[in-house]
């Protein structure tokens, strides 16, 4: 038993001791705060980035994490250690010229004290498995090694997941023992995602895109929130020229991680391949509202400039083998109707001239565009032609000026077709502004997929000629296979015809039948930006019947159509136009004689007026949420 007169000093010793300890925990430092800059991912450390670190971070530890899923591996080059996060910010800001997808991301203290105690452990030897080997020269870019470590793995262990998805990762993209491999590896491991992404990416190097696509939906349905999903899926969908899907694929996303700026900023890349400008630019507004990111205004500010008031003033000269020389200026202008369509006005004059006389033809007309989705576009217009031939004793005349154009893209592999309505008066010579001509004319064409990048192509086309004297008739036609190696690329044989009704006296040349036989090919490039062309060219024979006469000898023929484009900044373009024709049948004009050539160069710069800028549309945009 305690006595009495000690209890007291018991009792007050444990106080004491007791708030001594408190006092100690609450003075005690809190664990220690540790970021880091990831300077950049990569699946393999042997694709480490070879831009060097400033020599003011020289003294900081440069050091590789290691993230795990299932068993893809990728690894991050990071710069540590950091007490603070502003140190770290700073430090990724002096980084980001460099790197720029550099950030800064907290880690636990134990991760430097085990990089700590890493340096200062020697190694112990230890005897490796064809597997540690063949990771380990992985890692050190020895892949012709690391590549026969891998088979010798698989090949003593068929079921070893790991040493088939290296293994299909050192294989050409796209070849047949890289598909087999990592259909190999999914049968492994049905529940890692990342199998499935990479088998769908090497099936699409094959170009199996529709089987591709399919392993995403694997993917998709495993990790529904994972960004790799969606970033993977829409770069096929992009290379396929699948816009549609591309923007239903970012607008799940969005659905699903409604805060990530980067499936936004994706989600306007894709309305704006679509040309919804207006779309896009809510979708860039979003990014830059959850993430401050100078590059997001960049791709905002040209969203608003192409969705602003433009204007396209444009001059241009032609001439043909029959000296008739054009002049053509004019200006063009359309505004936003709705989000998917705008409506404008056309107005020009052309100056007709040969040796002899002249002529003027004026066009005013209203003109309208809308695309709905990304593969159908409609193109409209509607006016009047006033011709005025410089001529004693004839009077100016007024003619209907109509055009239409429906375009239906599908993707890379599927069907194509095209339809064409025009009705205007013929302006090839001054002697047709004198006594018009109106051409009334169909055209159609459609292409369908034969096997792997082989297309069959076929055209057709009928129209009136309608003079004061007489009324004529054109018919032709055009078949051949084409090799489209991508969406915007191809190569391709035809034989077409065209053949009119009668003999005329109107001022036109209308034989009985022109053949041709053509290597023709259509390129459209963009990665040279702000630089960008398309082409359209072809090379071959024709001969020509003419009315009451057998036809005559094939002689040589070529086309040329090109379209160079420069972007000056968001929203403003210079653009050439050229054209060359040596064919009665290569233009759409109404050739004057049997060997007629054809030269024309047009010169356009197309503008917003007084586009909104990113700040102003982000601010209106912040009111009209508030409200």
């Amino acid at each position: 038993m305690i006595p009495r007169a000690v209890l007291p000093t018991l009792v007050g010793l444990v106080l004491a001791l007791s708030l001594a300890a408190i006092e100690a925990r609450a003075q005690a430092p809190a664990a220690a705060e540790l970021h880091v800059v990831v300077l950049e991912t990569v699946p393999t450390t042997a694709q480490r980035p070879t831009t060097p670190v400033p020599a003011a971070f020289r003294g900081n530890s440069l050091y590789w994490r290691v993230l795990k899923s299932g068993n893809t591996v990728a690894y991050q080059l990071c710069l540590g250690f950091f007490e603070t996060r502003n140190d770290a910010e700073r430090a990724r800001e002096q980084l980001a010229a460099s790197f720029r997808e550099a950030r800064v991301i907290q880690v636990n203290p134990e991760e430097r004290e085990n990089l700590q105690k890493a340096a200062a452990t020697p190694p112990a030897p230890a005897k490796q498995s064809l597997l540690q080997q063949a990771d380990a020269a992985y890692s050190a870019g020895e892949r012709e090694r690391a590549r026969r470590l891998y088979r010798a793995a698989l090949d003593s262990e068929p079921d070893n997941s790991r040493a088939a998805y290296q293994l299909a990762r050192l294989s050409p993209p796209g070849s047949a023992e890289a598909v087999a491999l990592l259909r190999r590896y999914v049968e492994l491991e049905p529940g890692d995602p990342w199998g499935y992404m990479a088998l769908g990416d090497a099936l699409a190097t094959a170009g199996a895109v529709a089987e591709a696509i399919e392993q995403y939906g694997q993917a998709r349905r495993r990790a529904p929130g994972e960004p790799d999903v969606y970033v993977g899926l829409g770069r096929i969908l992009r290379d396929t020229g699948r816009t549609d899907a591309l923007i239903e694929i970012h607008e799940e996303w969005v659905l699903r991680q409604p805060r990530n700026a980067s499936a936004w900023l994706e989600l306007g890349r894709a309305r704006q391949r679509a040309q919804r400008y207006t779309e896009a630019a809510d979708a860039y507004a979003t990014s830059f509202t959850i993430e401050k990111d100078e590059r997001t205004l960049v791709l905002l500010e040209s969203a608003l400039a192409e969705s602003a008031i433009s204007l396209r003033p444009y001059l241009g000269r032609s001439d043909d083998s029959d000296d008739n020389k054009i002049t053509r200026w004019g200006l063009e202008g359309d505004w936003q109707l709705t989000e998917r369509s705008r409506l404008g006005l056309h107005a020009e004059r052309a100056d007709v001239r040969d040796p002899f006389t002249s002529g003027t033809a004026d066009e005013f007309a209203l003109i309208a565009k809308w695309q709905p989705l990304a593969v159908l576009k409609l193109d409209g217009l509607a006016g009047i032609a006033r011709l005025d031939a410089d001529q004693p004793g004839l009077k100016a005349t007024s003619h209907p000026l109509r055009r239409l154009r429906l375009r239906w893209r599908s993707p890379a592999e599927g069907p194509a077709s095209e339809l064409r309505l025009v009705q205007n008066p013929l302006i090839a010579t001054p002697g047709l502004v004198a006594r018009p001509v109106e051409l009334t004319e169909i055209k159609g064409s459609f292409e369908l997929p034969l096997t792997g990048s082989f297309r069959a192509h076929a055209r057709g086309q009928s129209g009136r000629l309608e003079a004061d004297t007489e009324v004529n008739r054109r018919s032709g036609y055009q078949v051949g296979p084409v090799y489209r190696w991508r969406p915007a690329a191809e190569f391709g044989v035809s034989y077409s015809e065209l053949a009119y009704e009668h003999p005329t006296a109107a001022g036109y040349f209308a034989p009985r039948r022109v053949q041709a036989v053509e290597l023709g090919t259509y390129l459209e490039y963009e990665r040279l930006w702000p630089l960008s062309f398309a082409l359209d060219a072809g090379l071959g024979r024709q001969r020509v019947a003419r009315q009451g006469e057998a036809a005559g000898d094939w002689i040589g023929t070529y086309r040329l159509w090109a379209l160079v484009s420069w972007a000056l900044k968001p929203g403003v373009r210079l653009e050439l136009e050229l054209e060359h024709y040596d064919s009665p049948v290569a233009g759409n004009a109404v050739t004057p004689t049997s060997d007629w050539r054809f030269n024309s160069a047009m010169l356009s710069l197309r503008f917003g007026v007084r586009p909104q800028t990113p700040r102003s549309f982000l601010a209106e945009r912040a009111d009209r949420q508030l409200r």
